[in-house]
């Protein structure tokens, strides 16, 4: 796990569910890198909002799949897993409907053999 850029930034919101969106990402990133690969978080202040960056260098997700990666219960799972599977296809739905509810958006980008990036868009602490 690399840490790129880490700015201090201040967002109004709930601590233990902000922090659930970042365990989940970045554990999921970790889960679907495999041995000796990578995974980048960052924290930046772009404007009057904070971004937070998680990249890792897994296998990535389908482009067929990457419409319905928040929707509850879907799973990408075909081309990801590495093991047995876990969960239940929950994980991404709470992080975006969290995220969301702190004023927030999430994005994502991925390329089959290249990795996943998301980025975790919040609101600064008075810009709400």
């Amino acid at each position: 796990i690399h840490l790129n850029e880490i700015d201090q930034v201040y967002v109004n919101g709930d601590r233990d569910r902000l922090k659930q969106v970042f365990i989940n990402l970045i554990a999921n990133a970790i889960q679907y890198t495999p041995q000796g690969g990578d995974v980048f978080v960052s924290l930046e202040q772009i404007k009057d909002q904070a971004r937070v960056i998680v990249r890792d260098s897994g296998p990535g997700i389908p482009a067929e799949d990457l419409p319905h990666i928040f929707e509850r219960f879907y799973r990408a799972e075909k081309s990801r897993t590495r093991g047995k599977s876990t969960g239940f296809g929950l994980g991404l739905s709470i992080v975006n409907w969290i995220v969301e509810k702190h004023g927030g958006r999430i994005e994502v980008v991925s390329q089959e053999g290249k990795g996943t990036t998301f980025a975790v868009w919040l609101p600064l602490f008075g810009n709400s």
